[in-house]
C-alpha cells in the first residue's frame, strides 16, 4: 500500500489527481520502508552479527537480495532512454532531452556501484527511485560495524548516532525529506528507530486483545492518513516515529485490520512491493510515451484515468515478473562455502 501511494505521487501531475494533499506528500512513504527495514533487519539479522566475521556474509546477503532488481531497472531504463533517442529523431520530437545531464555516463557508473546518493550528484539520476537503495545499502553496512564496535550497546550507540543525526536535523530546520544529497541520514535516522522499536516491542506486553488492537489498527490508520496530509518538512523528523508505532502495532497480528493484511494474497502484493517500487518509474515513462506522445490520447479526465489504471497493472504484472525472476536470482547461492567434516564425509 506504501509503494502504490509512492506510485501515484509520481503521477501527481495529471490533473485527475493534482490537488490531493495525500498524494502529494506519500513521497514520505519511504522512511515508512526505511523504519520497516530497521524494524526487520534487527528481527532477523541482530543476534547474527556479532563480531567483524559476521559482518560480511550480512552484506553480502543483502547485496545479493537488493543488487538484481537494481541492475535490472538500471538497464530497463537505458534501454527505454535509448528507444526514446529512435523516436525523438525518426518519430516526434521530444520535450524532454534525451540522455540529458541525469542520464550521463558518470550517473550510469555511480549507479552500478550504488554510489548515485552520496552527494555525487546534484539530483536523482537514471532510475530515480533506486535513491533508497543506494543509501539503504550503506546503511545496512554502518548498522552492522556500529554493532560490533559498540559491542550491541545500544544506549551507547543511539546516544552518540541520534545526537548526530538530531545536530543534522535541527541544522536543517527539521527536515530529512532529502535523497541525492542526504539521504544517508535520512536512512540511517528511520533505519535506528525502526531497530529501538523493535528491541523496545519485545518488551512490551500490552494485553489489548483482538478489540483493543482493532481499535489501534483504525486509530493509527486514520492518524497516518491525517499527518501524511499536513505534515511540513520542519515536522518531517516526526513521521518515522508515527511509522515505527504502525509498525509495532500491526506487526503483531492481533486486530482485524493485521489479520485480514496478513491473508495470503495481501501478503504476496507485500512481497512485491520492493519491485513495484524500483519497477513504477519506467512503466510511467513508457506508457506517458505510448499514451501521450504517440497515441495522442488527449489529457481528460477519462484519458488520465485510464493511463493510471495502466500504469498500477503493468507495474504489478512485471513486478510478478521480476519477483519470481529477478528478485530472488542470487538468493540460492551459498555465502560461503561450508567444510564438510571427516564425521560427515563418513556419514555419507
Amino acid at each position: 500500500m506504501a509503494a502504490i501511494m509512492v506510485i501515484l505521487f509520481h503521477l501527481q501531475h495529471l490533473d485527475v489527481l493534482t490537488g490531493n494533499a495525500f498524494i502529494a506528500k506519500s513521497d514520505i512513504f519511504v522512511d515508512f520502508f526505511f523504519v520497516l527495514s530497521g524494524f526487520v533487519m534487527t528481527h532477523s539479522n541482530y543476534d547474527k552479527i556479532t563480531n567483524l566475521a559476521s559482518v560480511r556474509p550480512f552484506v553480502v546477503k543483502r547485496f545479493r537480495r537488493l543488487y538484481p532488481l537494481h541492475l535490472f531497472t538500471l538497464l530497463l531504463v537505458l534501454l527505454f532512454e535509448t528507444f526514446r533517442y529512435g523516436v525523438d529523431r525518426y518519430v516526434v520530437k521530444l520535450a524532454n532531452a534525451v540522455f540529458g545531464p541525469e542520464k550521463s555516463l558518470p550517473a550510469f557508473v555511480a549507479n552500478l556501484t550504488l554510489t548515485q546518493s552520496l552527494g555525487l550528484f546534484d539530483q536523482v539520476t537514471w532510475n530515480g527511485p533506486s535513491w533508497s537503495i543506494s543509501v539503504e545499502f550503506y546503511t545496512y553496512i554502518l548498522w552492522a560495524c556500529g554493532l560490533v564496535l559498540f559491542r550491541k550497546n545500544l544506549l551507547l550507540l543511539c546516544g552518540i548516532s541520534f545526537g548526530l543525526l538530531g545536530w543534522f536535523i535541527v541544522q536543517h530546520g527539521g527536515n530529512i525529506i532529502y535523497n541525492y544529497d542526504y539521504g544517508l541520514f535520512r536512512c540511517l535516522y528511520s533505519f535506528l528507530i525502526g531497530m529501538v522499536t523493535y528491541r523496545l516491542g519485545r518488551r512490551l506486553n500490552t494485553g489489548l486483545g483482538y478489540r483493543g488492537y482493532t481499535l489501534a489498527e483504525v486509530l493509527l490508520l486514520g492518524l497516518t492518513l491525517y499527518f501524511v496530509s499536513v505534515f511540513t518538512h520542519a515536522e518531517s523528523w516526526l513521521m518515522p516515529f508515527l511509522f515505527a508505532l504502525v509498525i509495532l502495532v500491526f506487526s503483531r497480528e492481533s486486530g482485524a485490520l493485521s489479520q485480514g493484511l496478513a491473508g495470503r494474497r495481501f501478503a504476496f502484493l507485500g512481497e512485491l512491493s520492493y519491485s513495484y517500487y524500483l519497477n513504477h518509474t519506467v512503466v510511467l515513462a513508457v506508457l506517458d510515451l505510448l499514451f501521450f506522445k504517440i497515441i495522442k490520447l488527449p489529457h481528460s479526465p477519462v484519458g488520465e484515468s485510464a493511463y493510471t489504471l495502466m500504469c498500477l497493472i503493468c507495474t504489478h504484472l512485471l513486478s510478478v515478473f521480476t519477483y519470481r525472476h529477478v528478485e530472488l536470482i542470487l538468493q540460492s547461492i551459498p555465502t560461503r562455502k561450508r567444510t564438510i567434516t571427516p564425521a560427515e564425509l563418513a556419514a555419507a
